[in-house]
């Protein structure tokens, strides 16, 4: 005799045995940190990968599920070196050029990121990731565009196409000074009411202003009782160091005992620590290399000169200024937001070094 008790129950017992693992799997949703991927394109150490760097330094790690996306280079050791020990997940970028389209769709359809914040180290960075990120679905998509300053026309019109698409795919940017955002809705296809200002910032403590001078003047061979000047950051094209050697050079002339520390690296190097030799410097200006303890050279400085040609808003800055360093600077982009001509600092012209 067939057991219908048995029968009606099954029907009922399949429904509350899915309707338990819908339970289940909303549960785990709900559990589930929301995934953050940082993306970023750049092949080199600079601004755009320490900002990166500052912002995952303090998230909250119980809260959200953190990534790093990037190109795989040597230039960039510093940061992953750092991701790894800080534990995060690192995801080798397929490409930034339009024939890797494809394989970045893929990359984001694979990786499920809740929340993708693109770094823009020039305006035209991570357009065809944010293109990709979109056809994706991924639900949300910011970009911090740090160098805003350049302007579009040294691009090809498939590149602006590009971007346009791109900055039309975010859902918000953020600039780092109300005068980048003025030069973002001048130059670039984005819409007023996407644009967010959100300064840097870094730890104070982290910067000690004393107690390091007679260490690092022993490490590359200065005298301790002598002016030290310095400057930090990528040796690009950017960044001008050049105008500081030149500049270091009329300083010694006026005042032997000057000795200058550069800090930082770059594919300049070579043709710098020429320029060195050329303006009979070699005794009184030391080459650091990339460094991680810029706090501690920084306060063994006694004045700290940034002669960049273009600028968002600098961290080697507000740095110095951490370390209660005086600041003589180019009158570029953000700087002026941050030192006040005369009050906490000096700027003048760039590309001028008699005036720096």
């Amino acid at each position: 005799m067939r057991d219908r008790s048995r029968e009606k129950a099954s029907p009922a017992m399949g429904e509350v045995a899915r309707g338990s693992r819908a339970r289940r799997r909303a549960a785990a949703e709900d559990a589930r940190k929301p995934a953050l991927m940082y993306v970023l394109e750049s092949r080199s150490w600079g601004g755009a990968e320490a900002y990166v760097r500052h912002i995952i330094e303090g998230l909250d790690r119980e809260a959200w599920d953190v990534s790093l996306a990037c190109l795989q280079t040597e230039a960039l050791a510093p940061l992953l070196v750092w991701a790894r020990q800080a534990g995060l997940r690192l995801h080798a970028l397929p490409g930034e050029r339009p024939q890797h389209l494809p394989a970045l769709v893929t990359f984001f359809r694979t990786h499920r990121p809740d929340i993708a914040h693109f770094n823009l180290h020039h305006p035209f960075a991570c357009r065809y990731a944010i293109l990709a990120a979109t056809l994706a679905g991924v639900p949300v998509r910011i970009a911090t565009n740090h160098l805003p300053t350049i302007p579009p026309n040294v691009y090809t019109w498939k590149g602006r196409l590009a971007l346009w698409l791109a900055y039309r795919c975010v859902h918000v940017m953020l600039v780092d000074s109300e005068t980048n955002r003025r030069r973002a809705l001048a130059h670039y296809p984005i819409a007023p009411g996407k644009l967010r200002v959100v300064p840097h910032g870094i730890r104070v403590e982290d910067f000690p202003t004393e107690g390091t001078r007679a260490s690092v003047a022993a490490e590359f061979g200065l005298n301790a009782q002598g002016p030290i000047v310095g400057t930090v950051g990528r040796l690009s094209p950017q960044k001008a160091t050049e105008d500081f050697i030149e500049a270091a050079a009329l300083l010694h002339q006026r005042f032997p005992d000057a000795q200058f520390l550069i800090v930082g690296e770059g594919e300049r190097r070579a043709e710098l620590e020429h320029l060195v030799e050329v303006r009979g410097l070699p005794a009184n200006v030391r080459f650091t290399g990339y460094r991680e303890d810029v706090p501690r050279l920084l306060a063994a400085m006694d004045v700290f000169v940034l002669p960049s040609l273009y600028e968002g808003m600098p961290f080697s800055i507000l740095e110095a200024m951490a370390a209660a360093r005086p600041v003589v600077a180019t009158r570029v982009d953000g700087v002026p937001e941050i030192v006040v001509d005369g009050e906490t600092g000096l700027l003048v012209p760039p590309r001028e070094p008699e005036r720096l």
